[in-house]
């Protein structure tokens, strides 16, 4: 492998001539506005222009591919930039609508750069580095967004036949550079013929799947960034400069995120950062549908954000794949990625000529994104667990934190959007209770993450993986009438406690019932999900709204109102009930006296204490004192709500969202006591079920215990725990006996 001063020097030099090219790739579209009005275009003329490029430059990228895998990349790169420069330099002169598709057509060989700088700058990086490396080179996709941006600013100010003249001369000269400094990575294997190249396509169908994971990252990104400068002036109105400029930050942003995911798979893996990618994808997808500029931009920049990321993290997945085959699966991978920009265009220009609308172009995004999610858990995630099993400790745990991080922030975005769309694109948002989301939203983030890491703790992800076999094994209908009736017993009425005491029942129903009407009431309202107003034809009566929906009326002064109105009061006694019993017992029993801490025992019972008398003071201070000390009442009340939201992903508090994993391992034991168990290889007796001694035998390992022995008994597990005593004593006498001579 080379030194690195020497990969960098070539992955600036690919990066560059990407950058160049790609920029040439982009001026069709953003000139698209214009061309529609010279030709007097319709929206399926348009598209079909912007998309034209797209065609050749995906086309193009294999045979491109085969021709930088025998000949290598730097005569192949600096030909290609020569080539472009004509069909550039000719844009200008078209005279019709059908001129210029026929230049459109040549000048999409630009797109095809990509297949070919792939093969020439990974060949320079090491396996572990390919990630980060191609994510770095993909930042040349950033010469889209540039002329996308730049592109009509510099025609309004030296003219629309200089950008493309212009244009021209940049790729000439650094086709010159290009061929003066590049060199070719040293070969450890001879060039593969034609029919040799092929077959690898027609024998490997990974090749094609991950053909079709760049489909829909790269051939969104590309169809979004063709296509959007004239949908949102088709849209919203905006203006070319505008449209232009929101553009660009699409590009920008999506071409940024690449390195990020190229980064973020050399350390957890491609496939894992798909299976997060895609899901998101669909979500975001999803706000796109919906006439409105703020759910519209934030489905932008999440899918942005997400494709990017997807694009790095599918071309680590080719040349650890394919290692000898890079540039030419990048080819056919790459084909497809220009394919998924072609199409998008076209169909959004269809459904707006034909019915109208284009929200359908955007639910197929999301279904598509769905099925690939669905294939990649299939196919690739097994294979990534295989190879991370082979992993240091270190790296697992370094890999674990790097992908929790990851769930958390997807998360915690999806949250974010959720809270923009059900208020309505935050119409309906108190700007009061700012502060207060920004809590909730943090704590978002950190319970996700505890979660997220909690659940990939060997024993915990154990029961996690086994609880949803045994749940798709024992039957669906079953299973989900099963899990219901543990819903009742052992979240809502919390029965297993009550066989221990009474009081602790009482005391955690208390609790639990408070916190959540507290929760059920507060999170709306704060969200702006649920609000009221009064009756324009009756004052007397409120009005409901759910989501902006009215969902309903009461009157003042009746008993709803009075329920609905203090129904946070409610909470709070019942709060404070739970809290008098709980210091009840621990100031009494002498066993829970002994093991309490004031971390893990008062502090949470504090916060608790001070959330629910402070919110009781406003409600005091507003019906009895005439609103005095509202105010203060009011910041402190938000400082105990606030200070508990922080301790949540931290403290005791985060067993609430780990107590619904306990219906998994209710599923466990019974299917465990169901089998045909373990028999105890001394006295032959059943001592626990088969699944849980083989499971135990996998994990222990992974916790740095090993009970493997030489001999008959092969493990130290497959003894039942009276043998194992007996053995340990056995084993002491005979150490006694020996050391006594």
């Amino acid at each position: 492998m080379a030194s690195t001063q020497h990969s960098r020097r070539h992955l600036l030099l690919g990066t560059v001539s990407f950058t160049v090219c790609f920029a040439a790739w982009g001026l069709i579209s953003a000139f698209a506005p214009v061309f529609r009005q010279k030709f007097h275009l319709s929206a399926t003329q348009t598209a079909l222009l912007v998309a034209v490029p797209v065609l050749l430059g995906a086309l193009a990228r294999l045979p491109m591919g085969m021709l930088a895998d025998r000949f290598g990349g730097r005569i192949v790169f600096a030909s290609l930039m020569f080539f472009v420069a004509a069909p550039v330099a000719l844009v200008p002169s078209a005279s019709s609508y059908r001129n210029l598709l026929v230049i459109a057509f040549f000048l999409g060989m630009a797109g095809s750069s990509f297949a070919v700088g792939i093969g020439y700058v990974s060949r320079w990086f090491s396996m572990e580095s390919q990630g980060s490396a191609l994510g770095v080179y993909g930042l040349g996709n950033i010469g889209q967004s540039a002329a996308v941006f730049l592109g009509p600013v510099a025609a309004a100010a030296f003219g629309f036949r200089t950008v493309y003249t212009g244009m021209s001369i940049i790729l000439v000269v650094w086709a010159v550079v290009f061929a003066g400094f590049a060199r070719n990575a040293p070969q450890t294997i001879r060039p593969k013929g034609l029919s040799e190249m092929l077959g690898v396509l027609g024998r490997e169908p990974l090749a094609w799947l991950l053909a079709a994971f760049y489909f829909l990252t790269f051939g969104g990104f590309v169809a979004f960034s063709i296509y959007l400068p004239t949908l949102l002036r088709d849209q919203f109105g905006l203006k070319p400069a505008d449209a232009g400029f929101r553009t660009a930050g699409f590009v920008v942003l999506a071409t940024l995120c690449r390195p990020l995911g190229g980064w973020l798979s050399d350390r957890i893996g491609g496939s894992r950062v798909l299976s997060w990618i895609l899901p998101g994808v669909a979500g975001f997808g999803l706000l796109l549908g919906v006439q409105s500029m703020i759910p519209f931009t934030v489905g932008a920049l999440g899918c942005a954000a997400l494709l990017g990321i997807g694009n790095g993290a599918v071309f680590q997945l080719v040349p650890r794949y394919f290692p000898n085959q890079r540039a030419t699966v990048t080819g056919l991978v790459g084909a497809m990625g220009g394919m998924g920009g072609f199409f998008p265009p076209l169909l959004l220009g269809v459904f707006r000529d034909k019915i109208g609308v284009i929200w359908p172009g955007f639910l197929l995004l999301s279904a598509v994104a769905c099925l690939l999610w669905w294939t990649n858990a299939r196919v690739f995630l097994p294979r990534e667990a295989e190879l991370q099993a082979k992993l240091a400790a270190a790296a697992i745990r370094t890999a674990d934190t790097i992908r929790s991080g990851a769930w958390a922030t997807l998360w915690t975005g999806v949250f974010i959007a959720a809270i923009v769309l059900g208020s309505r694109n935050l119409q309906n948002f108190d700007p009061a209770l700012v502060i207060y989301t920004f809590a909730i939203i943090f704590a978002t983030w950190g319970v996700v993450f505890h979660y997220s890491v909690w659940i990939r703790k060997p024993p915990t992800r154990v029961y996690w993986e086994r609880g949803w076999q045994l749940f798709r094994e024992r039957g669906v209908l079953r299973s989900l009438a099963h899990v219901i009736s543990l819903v009742g017993t052992h979240l809502l009425s919390q029965t297993f406690i009550a066989k221990r005491s009474r009081l602790r029942w009482a005391m955690h129903q208390l609790i639990f019932w408070g916190c959540l009407l507290a929760a059920a009431i507060t999170f709306p309202l704060v969200f702006g999900w649920i609000y009221f107003t009064s009756d324009p034809n009756n004052q007397m009566v409120y009005v409901t709204h759910l989501f902006g929906y009215p969902a309903g009326h009461f009157h003042l002064h009746t008993f709803t109102a009075l329920l609905l109105f203090h129904g946070l009061d409610i909470a709070a006694f019942l709060v404070l009930g739970g809290i008098g019993l709980s210091l009840w017992r621990r100031m009494r029993d002498e066993g829970a006296r002994a093991v309490q801490t004031l971390a893990m025992d008062f502090w949470p019972l504090i916060l608790l204490f001070a959330i629910s008398i402070t919110g009781l003071a406003l409600t005091v201070s507003q019906e009895w004192l005439g609103g005095s000390f509202y105010d203060f009442i009011a910041i402190l009340h938000a400082i105990t709500v606030i200070a508990a939201l922080l301790y949540l992903p931290f403290g005791k508090f985060f067993h609430i969202f780990q107590r619904p994993a306990q219906l998994g391992v209710k599923l466990y034991q019974q299917a465990g006591a169901e089998d045909s168990g373990a028999i105890c290889a001394r006295c032959g007796e059943r001592y626990a079920s088969r699944m849980h001694i083989a499971d135990l035998k996998k994990v222990l390992p992974q916790m740095g215990f090993n009970y493997s022995m030489p001999g008959p008994l092969s493990n130290w597990q497959e003894l039942c725990p009276a043998c194992k005593r007996k053995s340990i004593s056995l084993a002491q006498m005979r150490l006694k006996e020996e050391a006594n001579g």
